[in-house]
């Protein structure tokens, strides 16, 4: 070997044998390309942050950018006065409502075909739009979910259910057709 190859006349001889040409293509291009996919993956795999409703018997998780809504400054779907607004959760786009039949003084959510039968008569004739309708769980006991895109614009999914011969209403009221929200609001709700 020729002296000029030495970058430091007291460089280990291993030193002296590396190709760089190898050591780019073999370790740090694949080093780099581990370290830039680790990067990206974390980047798009941020989950939101929650914060946790627990009151009012009431158990959930929702979007962490929501606040308590004031029910005088918030129109909610009119069922009667025999409706008692247990809270409303949202932000300028979405809300939540959790309201209670109060016992004794309304049949519609005697049984939920009845519900949904009176729900749909009622959006219906206000001019909505029955997107779908389904049956799913809430906290632990039968729940029936009727969604509806009103002429406004707005997107509703009203979903009932009869917890201790009590009958609840979940309204969730939203500008865009977005439902995961919902769907994690529900998978996470529990109540005493």
């Amino acid at each position: 070997m020729k002296e000029s190859f030495h970058y430091c006349k007291y460089a280990p001889t291993w030193f002296i044998h590396i190709n760089l040409g190898d050591l780019m293509n073999k370790v740090i291009i694949p080093v780099l390309i581990i370290i830039l996919a680790v990067v990206a993956i974390s980047g798009c795999t941020e989950q939101a942050q929650n914060k946790t409703y627990s009151a009012n018997g009431v158990t959930f998780q929702y979007p962490e950018n929501w606040t308590e809504l004031n029910e005088t400054e918030y129109q909610t779907l009119d069922l009667g006065s025999n409706i008692e607004v247990i809270f409303i959760l949202g932000n300028e786009q979405t809300a939540l409502t959790f309201e209670k039949v109060i016992p004794g003084q309304n049949q519609v959510l005697n049984t939920l075909p009845g519900w949904a039968q009176a729900i749909n008569s009622m959006l219906s004739s206000r001019g909505a739009q029955l997107l779908s309708e389904k049956n799913l769980t809430v906290s632990g006991v039968d729940a029936y979910q009727l969604r509806f895109r009103s002429s406004d614009g707005y997107y509703y999914t009203s979903t009932a259910f009869i917890k201790n011969d009590t009958g609840y209403v979940l309204m969730y009221t939203s500008t865009s057709n977005e439902t995961k929200t919902l769907d994690n609001i529900l998978n996470s709700f529990q109540m005493e």
